[in-house]
């Protein structure tokens, strides 16, 4: 009878009777009947002998009105409703499930009572279907429910909903979100019940599991010491703390809070402890207490499949790998809902239209990892072929679980955690690559490389795109747009804002805006077109990329794989592949030459000792591997990321690659399929140019920032044609109105980059206003711009490239924003730039896109005018 104080926040709804054109009185018995039913359903104590006579009493309603057909009668409703409650404490989900179910066909045989009705069963029913391991069912039903609280919004057990939503995303990995609902979930609470602090111990609980799942451990062990002082529920408490020390190597204390939970209550204790003495070394202990849960009849479908997957770990570390992949295979099957197949050959392969599941990510993950060692054992090309199409299975599940989240956080989050997938995955291509050379999976591993690069921005631009192929509703696409640039501002004032009260506040709006978000974006999905758009998996191949390249023109990409390197370049003929081994020499001299660059002194070239290494390590491979090709279309990858490649050395007369090599950046290879040609028609040549700092300091500027005038800057724009903006007329309120009205924009000014934290990186503009926000444009900013009319963005400010290095993703730089925020091509500095050097080359490099050169030729030329000149010594 534990969970019959939450079930009982049931409002209590009175039956009547509303049969349409039959005045005969209703049958005393029913009445009398639903009566007795509902004050045995509504004991303060109850039984498990009252529930019983409570059940079969609301079964009697229930027969006679189904045989009387009393369909319009909410005594009907209500019994079915209160039987599923009944049926629901008893753990009884199936019974419990199709009660619901009826109870909502009931509602909708009498369309004139009133649709909130709808709003319990709903939630109950999802919450079933989550227990019964349905999630696409169990999400169907709690989004029906959310979308009826605007409807009604006095509607009861908003919590209960919340609290189920936050369960779900959590199922998905999307813990950013889960937090979200499970705070949600506990303002309802508050709000409602404010002195009823037992209630919201297991919101609180849920809060510290999502703060576990992101690993902020240590606010997670102090929710769990506050709830234990209250000593209620202190089974699943003391679990999760268990599991949280763990996480923080304190095995030992772990294992104290497992031995203080009664596994009776909580059987997944059992996986828990032997998940624990396994990492301890201890394996027989391990399989002892997975054999324990398997002797429990009252386990649900996630602990039994978290149980198969400990259970092929133990395996695992006996080196018992064939006794492993079945019981893999069976945690897949649990944690799928839809895949039934054992052949341990087979794996789900469509996830389009499915709830996806993080676990079933992870039991994927390790299936394809041990196939691998199976091959390691005895050489058996087909196990690695098994892990291959594992690991196939893994990424596509990987790249739906990113398109499905809702916020570009939870994405990163995502990213940061499955960089080991991508290389697993390469390797394994690669290894069979060699032994089977002409069977193009050479080809594949390039694919491999690809998938993950730069993902979320390009699904940022691609969804932009699909929205307006779609036909969305454009009111739904600027309440989205609307939204995110809510949030972005959210995040600003908690850069600037130090008030523990103000940013708690700022928190909870920041919680809001975000489901409200993803509620907005659900009901985007519902159009079939964009849908089928959004999820699509394609990705172009080699010889698609081949045919948008001219014949001077080599795509070189790179992809870091732990200590190795590997180098993919592509031709409009040829494709080839390298591996260096020397990476970590490697990495080291990039960091040095990098540190070079941004400490040269102004005026001189730049002449660093360590060139020869460079050449020997990275320019001379990609020399070969392109052959005579001029134009290099770089993908970078990590550290690669920081390294401007036109100052490499070019092994001829200590000459830069900037002398013979015209050099291109790009963050994925599927941006080259639409932007094949990089010219800018002429007569279309505008600017939107901005000089902010050009003129002597006004007392405006020396009060915001001591930025340094650049007065350079305004001959850098003078002659272009379009609108300039100078000294104080370049604000970030005129940069926002007319921003997306020119096909080339021109900032010349000042960029701040923050290496603590990449979203408080800015861009300066004049300092009109009273506050920083209104004077600067901060990289969360640029996210939530429309600039896809823009064909350049000139940015001439220091370290605009420089940012946080998330991975696959890129830099989380100003570029990256302006390129996030549609611009088709970038122009920026890695490095602190000279204000004479900078207005020079730009001026020239306008030149030269008016003459027709493509914007890398024009800023080759640019670049190498100013080299030849008189300006260095």
């Amino acid at each position: 009878m534990q969970g019959r104080a939450c079930w009982l926040l049931l409002a209590y709804v009175l039956c009547y009777h509303a049969s349409s054109g039959n005045t005969e009185p209703r049958k005393p018995t029913v009445l009398q009947l639903y009566q007795k039913a509902d004050k045995l359903f509504r004991l303060p104590n109850p039984t498990a002998f009252t529930d019983k006579e409570a059940l079969s009493t609301f079964q009697l309603i229930i027969d006679q009105l189904e045989s009387s057909r009393g369909f319009s009668d909410t005594c009907l409703f209500q019994s079915y409703l209160k039987k599923g409650i009944l049926l629901d404490i008893d753990e009884n989900r199936q019974a419990a499930k199709r009660a619901y179910l009826r109870a909502i066909q009931v509602k909708r045989l009498n369309p004139a009572w009133s649709d909130s009705l709808l709003y319990l069963p709903n939630v109950y029913t999802g919450s079933a279907y989550y227990h019964l391991n349905n999630f696409d069912s169990a999400s169907y039903f709690l989004q029906h429910a959310e979308a009826l609280i605007p409807l009604f919004p006095q509607i009861q057990e908003k919590e209960r909903l919340y609290n189920a939503l936050g369960a779900l995303h959590f199922e998905n990995g999307n813990y950013l979100l889960s937090r979200n609902y499970f705070s949600l979930a506990l303002e309802v609470l508050y709000k409602d019940q404010a002195s009823d602090a037992i209630a919201a111990i297991p919101f609180e609980n849920n809060v510290a599991i999502s703060l576990f799942k992101l690993g902020m451990y240590r606010e997670a062990v102090q929710i769990y010491q506050k709830l234990l002082a209250r000593r209620v529920f202190s089974d699943q408490i003391y679990l999760n703390m268990g599991k949280t020390l763990f996480a923080l190597h304190e095995p030992y204390k772990a294992l104290e809070n497992f031995r203080k939970v009664n596994p009776d209550k909580v059987p997944g204790l059992l996986n828990e402890m032997a998940l624990a003495h396994l990492e301890l070394g201890k394996v027989d202990s391990a399989l002892f207490f997975l054999g324990q849960f398997d002797r429990r009849n009252n386990t649900g479908y996630i602990d039994r499949g978290v149980n198969k997957v400990y259970k092929a770990r133990t395996l695992l570390a006996r080196q018992q790998y064939n006794q492993a992949l079945p019981l893999l295979q069976e945690a897949i099957i649990l944690f799928s809902g839809r895949f039934t197949d054992k052949d341990i050959y087979a794996n789900p392969d469509n996830f389009v239209g499915a709830f996806a599941s993080y676990r079933l990510f992870d039991a994927l993950l390790r299936k394809a990892e041990t196939l691998e060692l199976l091959y390691k054992t005895d050489s058996n090309p087909r196990w690695l072929q098994a892990a291959l199409a594992t690991y196939n299975s893994t990424m596509s599940l990987s790249n739906y679980i990113e398109k499905s989240y809702d916020t570009d956080d939870a994405k990163l989050f995502l990213k940061k955690n499955n960089r080991d997938l991508y290389q697993n995955a390469l390797n394994t291509c690669l290894l069979l690559h060699t032994l089977h050379p002409r069977d193009g999976y050479l080809k594949h591993a390039y694919l491999i490389t690809q998938r993950n690069k730069a993902s979320v921005v390009l699904a940022g631009l691609q969804q932009r795109t699909y929205k307006e192929r779609g036909g969305i509703d454009p009111a739904l696409v600027r309440r989205e747009r609307n939204i995110k640039y809510n949030i972005a501002r959210l995040n600003l004032k908690n850069e600037v804002d130090i008030n523990k009260e103000t940013l708690q506040q700022n928190a909870s709006l920041k919680m809001h805006f975000e489901i409200e978000l993803s509620q907005v974006q659900k009901s985007i999905e519902k159009n079939s077109t964009y849908y089928k758009l959004k999820y699509d998996n394609t990705f172009p191949s080699v010889e698609v990329i081949q045919q948008t390249l001219t014949e001077q023109q080599a795509v070189i990409s790179f992809f870091e794989a732990g200590n190795s390197l590997h180098l993919f370049v592509i031709t409009n003929t040829t494709f080839r592949h390298r591996q260096i081994d020397s990476f970590p020499l490697l990495r080291q001299q990039v960091q040095a030459w990098v540190k070079q660059l941004h400490s040269s002194e102004k005026g001189r070239k730049f002449n660093y000792s360590g060139a020869s290494g460079m050449y020997e390590l990275l320019v001379k491979p990609l020399q070969e591997l392109a052959v005579d090709k001029d134009h290099w279309i770089i993908v970078p990858d990590g550290i690669l990321s920081f390294l401007p490649f036109e100052s490499l050395p070019s092994g001829k007369q200590n000459l830069p690659l900037l002398e013979s090599v015209e050099v291109s950046y790009t963050l994925s290879s599927q941006f080259l399929i639409p932007a094949a040609s990089s010219k800018l028609v002429r007569s279309a040549y505008s600017v939107l140019a901005f000089a902010p700092f050009a003129g002597k300091a006004s007392s405006d500027q020396q009060r915001d920032l001591p930025l340094q005038q650049l007065p350079a800057s305004e001959a850098e724009i003078a002659s272009l044609k379009g609108s300039q903006y100078i000294n104080q007329a370049a604000t970030k309120a005129r940069f926002l109105d007319e921003a997306n009205r020119y096909p080339v924009i021109h900032l010349a000014t000042h960029a701040i980059y923050n290496p603590q934290n990449s979203a408080a990186s800015f861009i300066a503009f004049y300092p009109q206003g009273s506050t920083p926000e209104q004077n600067r444009l901060y990289l969360e900013e640029l996210y939530g711009l429309a600039l896809d009319s823009t064909e350049l963005m000139i940015v001439s400010a220091c370290e605009t490239g420089n940012g946080e290095l998330v991975n696959s993703e890129g830099v989380m730089s100003l570029t990256r924003g302006f390129a996030y925020a549609g611009c088709r091509s970038v122009v920026n500095s890695l490095w602190k730039a000279d204000d004479d050097a900078t207005s020079e080359i730009l001026q020239q490099f306008h030149r030269y896109l008016k003459e027709g050169y493509t914007r890398s030729k024009a800023l080759q030329k640019a670049k190498l005018d100013y080299l030849h000149g008189d300006a260095l010594y």
